[in-house]
């Protein structure tokens, strides 16, 4: 168990570090208000993986194994989400004083992690198939899991702090960054539903 733990770190990480909607909210937010108020939004990050893991590998799984238009319909309804979040954004880059008042907020990065297609990759494939016979054996696999996410979310929203400069350079800066990351989030909605349409 211990290699298979050691194993599922090594490729949990290599997907983590992937640009998507929940590393572009947390990008936006370490742009906007700061790593340290950036911080709470790690644990809306780790609840919305650690459900959805668990929610694909203990029951979606075996549900969806005779309906395979489960699938289609759950990627959609992530789709609608981050499409919605990407407009919120773009909405917010227009002016610098919504950028001040409007950070990104734990429910925000909760339902866009929750809905976020990566946790089916790692329940179906980079946790170990033990990860999902006990509680116990969850607990223990979260806890690895959760040692990868934290430094890597600092890291994207160190990076969003590290966007920011002056005040007039931070507000250009953040208008194009925020832009920038809408059309990430516009790009990774239509890849899910050209995901659907193309099977």
């Amino acid at each position: 168990m211990q290699a298979a733990l050691l194993k599922m770190s090594l490729y949990v990480s290599l997907v983590l570090l992937m640009p998507g909607p929940t590393n572009t909210l947390l990008l936006s937010s370490g742009l906007k208000v700061g790593v340290r108020r950036t911080l709470p939004l790690l644990v809306a990050e780790a609840l919305g993986y650690l459900v959805s893991i668990a929610v694909w590998g203990f029951f979606l799984c075996a549900l969806a194994a005779g309906r395979p238009w489960l699938y289609a319909a759950i990627k959609l309804l992530s789709s609608a989400y981050i499409l919605w979040l990407a407009i919120k954004m773009w909405a917010t880059s227009r002016s610098p004083q919504q950028l001040a008042a409007g950070p990104v907020g734990f429910r925000d990065l909760f339902v866009a992690t929750l809905t976020n297609p990566k946790a089916l990759l790692f329940a179906s494939t980079l946790f170990p198939l033990e990860a999902f016979t006990s509680a116990a054996q969850y607990a223990r696999t979260a806890a690895v899991f959760l040692a990868v996410l934290v430094p890597i979310g600092i890291v994207w929203a160190s990076l969003g702090k590290l966007m920011s400069g002056g005040r007039t350079a931070s507000t250009a800066r953040t208008r194009t960054l925020l832009r920038l990351a809408s059309l990430v989030l516009v790009a990774f909605s239509g890849l899910l539903v050209y995901s659907v349409l193309s099977r």
